[in-house]
């Protein structure tokens, strides 16, 4: 009877669950695992599966993906260890390490052309489609678009993204007219760090840091924080850079804040960018920073950041500030990374086909002998 009344009041809760719509579904499941619910807990609260919380939430197929042992994964998402390994087992996908690289990257930068993930992983093109395609029959990507001219993006679902950046971000589309600078920063991304995260603070973490602090004043409708930046300079709001990277550049090391400029700007507009890119970094609490670098498209363009350089105000952006400001040509660097990737590229190649050699040659002299 106690069994009947218990299955019962399950299939209750799975009757008001099923009228939810799926969207509204993912979110009760990152809520109730965000306070603290275990997987067992949240499938019984909720009436459903272990696997379904699994498909919100991911963290069995990321943790075995890493190595960790049966017993410890149950230990973390609060389950048996037999459910953990069947649910482990029947997952179709692997969570390798390149899949995890992937998914991180694409949730950091909103996401990413197939070239330039490519440029990203260094892989061979026809492995980016296959990895693609992979991940969006697993449902960790949107169909890839095409957006502007070139290749189709690559971009992480929301409950993707909200696995690896730690909150649950607005779904996102590349908009048609600022797709190119969302792959020129991406560019930047590879040539600057490559694929460490360790090194590189996204724009859209920036954006968060500065929203959690922002009052509702300071935010638009959707509670997004109303934030200036060098594509849509305002005065009066705080600025957010590109992203920020831990790195050297031209000899002095630490984190630089990145700024990627394009197109040339109006002088009122690159004053506001220019001195709000400036105060930001010399601002900054959770980067030491050292500098900003200015990556820009043009001689045209570079000249207008040099100019608004030359109309800093002494009094506070003098020698007292402990900050460079280098302004360099985005596209004279991205050759130069291009050749580089290259002859990178040709090296591994080489080294592989003279072990695959030696290996011959040895496996030959036995054979001889």
């Amino acid at each position: 009877m106690n069994h009947n009344t218990s299955h019962s009041r399950a299939a209750g809760r799975a009757s008001r669950y099923a009228g939810l719509e799926l969207e509204y579904a993912d979110q009760i499941i990152a809520g109730l695992r965000a306070h603290g619910l275990g997987y067992q807990e949240i499938a019984r609260t909720l009436g459903i599966r272990a696997r379904r919380v699994e498909a919100t939430l991911g963290e069995i197929g990321v943790l075995h993906g890493r190595g960790v042992s049966l017993t410890e994964i149950a230990v973390r998402v609060g389950l048996p260890r037999s459910t953990v390994h069947d649910i482990a087992g029947a997952q179709q996908r692997q969570s390798t390490a390149r899949k995890t690289a992937v998914l991180a990257a694409i949730s950091d930068m909103h996401g990413m052309q197939r070239d330039v993930l490519g440029w990203f992983l260094g892989m061979e093109r026809n492995h980016v489609l296959s990895l693609v395609k992979q991940l969006h029959k697993e449902g960790s990507i949107h169909k890839p678009a095409e957006v502007q001219a070139g290749e189709k993006w690559v971009v992480p679902t929301r409950v993707t993204a909200a696995r690896y950046l730690g909150w649950r971000p607005a779904d996102w589309h590349p908009p048609l007219g600022l797709a190119e600078h969302y792959r020129a920063v991406a560019q930047a991304r590879v040539m600057l760090v490559g694929a460490d995260r360790a090194l590189w603070v996204p724009e859209r973490v920036l954006r968060h840091r500065i929203g959690k602090t922002a009052g509702p004043n300071g935010k638009t409708r959707s509670g997004e924080p109303l934030l200036s930046s060098g594509r849509t300079p305002l005065l009066g709001h705080p600025h957010v850079h590109d992203g920020r990277f831990l790195g050297v550049v031209e000899g002095t090391y630490g984190w630089w804040a990145l700024e990627v400029e394009l197109s040339k700007k109006d002088p009122e507009h690159m004053d506001i960018a220019l001195k709000g890119a400036i105060r930001a970094a010399r601002d900054a609490t959770e980067e030491a920073m050292v500098g900003v670098l200015y990556l820009c498209r043009t001689p045209a363009v570079i000249d207008n950041v040099n100019a608004a350089y030359d109309r800093l105000p002494d009094h506070e952006f003098g020698e007292v500030l402990a900050l460079d400001l280098l302004v360099r040509d985005f596209d004279q660097k991205w050759r130069k990374f291009l050749t580089d990737y290259a002859a990178r590229r040709e090296a591994a190649k080489a080294a592989s086909s003279n072990r695959r050699r030696r290996t011959l040659i040895h496996l030959t002299s036995r054979e001889a002998s």
